[in-house]
C-alpha cells in the first residue's frame, strides 16, 4: 500500500461498500468453513464407531470451544494490533507483534498439554457423559490436549494474515489442511478397514493406503491425531507465506520486540485485547456445558448427538460465512482506523452490516429447506435425525440475528474496544440456562425449548451489540502499545 492509498486499495476519499467487504471476505469465509470442517469430518468419519462415539464429540464440542477461549488470547489482539501497525505502515512493530503471539501461543499450549490430560474425567464426569459414551469423551480429549501445538497456533496465525488482509494465504492454508484431514482420519480410525466402515469417496483408498503403510485404527483417538497431523502442515505452510509474500522474519522480529520494550509487554498487549473476547467464549462454552448436563443429558443421547451434529455440521456452514464477513470487516476497521480515516472504518461498517443481513436471511432459508434432507448423512439413527431435523428448523430463526451479531461485535474487536461486546455476549449467553431450563422442563417442551432459548438470546445479543456500534465509542478508544503508553 503507497501513501496515496487507502487500506481498500483506492485512492483517497473513495468509499469503501460492500464490494470491498466482500473481496476481503470471501477467502476468509471459505477458511472458516474449511476450519470448522475438521468437526464435520470427525462427526462423518466416527459414524462407523457407533451413536456413542457421536454424542461423544458432541458433548465435548463446548468443552474444544472452552479451550479455544485461552487459544483466542494470543488470536484477538493480534488482529486488532496487527492492522493497526499494517494501516500506520510500521512493519517493524507488525512483525514483533507477529513473534509476540507466536510466542504466547506456544507458551498457552504448555499449559494446556500439561493440564488438560489430568482434567479430562472430571471435565467428562462434570457434562454427565456415562458408558462408552464417557470412555470415547476421555480418550478423544485427552489426544487433543497432548497434540494440540498446531491447533494452538493455527488461530493467532491467521488473526495475523487478516489483519494484514492477506485472507487468501489463510484460505489456502485451511483447503490443504481439510483435503489432509479428510484423507487422513479415515486411515488413522480405521486402518485397512475403513471402506468396512463408510462408503464414503476416498474411504477405500484411505484403506488401502494404511494397509500398504502399516497404519492401524486408533478409533477416536486417530481423528485428533489426524487433526493436529494436518494442522501442523497448514501452519507451516502459513508461516512460510508470512516471510515469503510479507518479509516476516520471526527471528529478527524477536529483535525488534526487544526494541520496543520486550516480549513481555508485547504478550501482555495482546491479552489485553484479547481477554475480555475470551471470557465471552469461556462464558459461551461454560453455557453449554450447563445446558448439556442439567437439561439435554437428561433428555437423552439422541438431544445430545443432535446438539453436536446440528451445531457442528449446520451451524458449522453458517457461522463461518457470518465470522468471514465480520472478520473482513474487522480488519478494514482496524486498518483505516490506523491510518486515521474514521470515515472508512464507518463505511466498512456499513458494508459488513449489509452484507451480513444478506447472509443471514439466505441462510435461515436454506436451514428450513436442507435440514430434512441432510440430517440421514451423519447419522444412521432414525431418533437422532429426528432431533437434527427439529434442532435446525428451529434454529434457522436466530440465524439473521446471528449474522447481525457477529459483524458488529468483531467491528469492536477489529477497533481494540473489546470489553462492552464481553458484557453484552456474557448477558445473553447467561440468560440461556434459566430461560432453556424454564422452557424444556418447567413448561415440559422437551429439548424443543433449549433450542428456542437459544433463539431469544441471540435476538438479544445482536440488538444490544448494534446499538453499542451505533453509539461510536470505539472510534476514539485507545489501544495498547508495548510502551505501556496509550493511543
Amino acid at each position: 500500500m503507497t501513501s496515496k492509498q487507502t487500506v481498500a486499495g483506492e485512492t483517497p476519499g473513495a468509499r469503501i461498500g460492500v464490494r470491498h467487504v466482500a473481496q476481503l471476505a470471501w477467502p476468509a469465509v471459505l477458511s472458516y468453513l474449511l476450519s470448522n470442517a475438521y468437526r464435520i469430518n470427525d462427526q462423518f468419519w466416527i459414524q462407523g464407531l457407533g451413536p456413542e462415539a457421536q454424542a461423544a464429540v458432541g458433548g465435548t464440542v463446548f468443552v474444544v470451544i472452552m479451550n479455544f477461549s485461552v487459544v483466542f488470547l494470543a488470536a484477538g489482539g493480534t488482529l486488532a494490533l496487527v492492522a493497526r501497525a499494517s494501516g500506520a505502515r510500521d512493519l517493524e512493530r507488525r512483525d514483533a507483534l507477529i513473534a509476540s503471539a507466536m510466542v504466547l501461543s506456544t507458551a498457552i499450549w504448555i499449559v494446556l498439554a500439561c493440564v488438560g490430560p489430568f482434567a479430562t474425567p472430571h471435565i467428562v464426569e462434570f457434562l454427565g457423559l456415562r458408558g462408552e459414551t464417557a470412555t470415547f469423551a476421555t480418550d478423544y480429549l485427552r489426544t487433543l490436549y497432548l497434540c494440540s501445538l498446531p491447533l494452538v497456533l493455527a488461530p493467532a496465525l491467521d488473526h495475523v494474515l487478516i489483519g494484514i488482509g492477506s485472507t487468501r494465504v489463510m484460505c489456502l492454508m485451511e483447503l490443504l489442511a481439510v483435503a489432509l484431514h479428510y484423507l487422513l482420519a479415515p486411515m488413522l480410525i480405521y486402518g485397512a478397514r475403513a471402506a468396512e466402515f463408510s462408503d464414503a469417496p476416498l474411504a477405500k483408498f484411505a484403506g488401502g493406503l494404511a494397509g500398504a503403510l502399516g497404519i492401524e485404527g486408533h478409533g477416536i483417538v486417530g481423528a485428533a491425531w489426524s487433526a493436529a497431523l494436518a494442522r501442523a502442515i497448514s501452519v507451516t505452510l502459513g508461516l512460510f507465506a508470512l516471510r515469503r509474500l510479507h518479509g516476516v522474519r520471526l527471528r529478527s522480529a524477536f529483535a525488534h520486540a526487544r526494541r520496543l520494550g520486550g516480549r513481555a509487554l508485547l504478550v501482555l498487549d495482546i491479552a489485553r485485547i484479547s481477554l475480555p473476547v475470551s471470557l465471552s467464549i469461556a462464558t459461551y462454552a461454560s453455557v453449554y456445558w450447563a445446558l448439556i448436563k442439567w437439561v439435554v443429558v437428561p433428555l437423552g443421547d439422541d438431544a445430545l448427538a443432535a446438539l453436536g451434529i446440528g451445531f457442528t455440521v449446520f451451524e458449522g456452514v453458517s457461522f463461518p460465512l457470518f465470522l468471514g464477513v465480520a472478520m473482513a470487516g474487522a480488519s478494514l476497521v482496524g486498518r483505516s482506523l490506523g491510518a486515521g480515516r474514521i470515515d472508512e472504518a464507518l463505511d466498512a461498517v456499513r458494508g459488513a452490516r449489509k452484507l451480513s443481513l444478506g447472509l443471514g436471511v439466505c441462510i435461515m432459508i436454506a436451514f428450513w429447506v436442507s435440514a430434512d434432507a441432510l440430517a440421514p448423512l451423519f447419522s444412521p439413527d432414525l431418533g437422532v435425525q429426528r432431533e437434527v431435523i427439529g434442532y435446525v428448523t428451529i434454529i434457522s430463526f436466530s440465524q439473521v440475528f446471528v449474522a447481525i451479531e457477529a459483524a458488529n461485535e468483531k467491528v469492536l474487536l477489529g477497533a481494540g474496544y473489546t470489553r462492552p461486546a464481553m458484557w453484552v455476549s456474557m448477558l445473553g449467553n447467561g440468560l440461556r440456562v434459566p430461560l432453556a431450563w424454564l422452557l424444556a422442563i418447567q413448561f415440559d417442551f422437551g429439548v424443543h425449548g433449549v433450542w428456542w432459548a437459544i433463539n431469544l438470546t441471540s435476538a438479544l445479543k445482536a440488538s444490544l451489540q448494534f446499538a453499542l456500534v451505533a453509539r461510536g465509542r470505539w472510534l476514539v478508544a485507545p489501544i495498547a502499545v508495548a510502551s505501556g503508553a496509550r493511543t
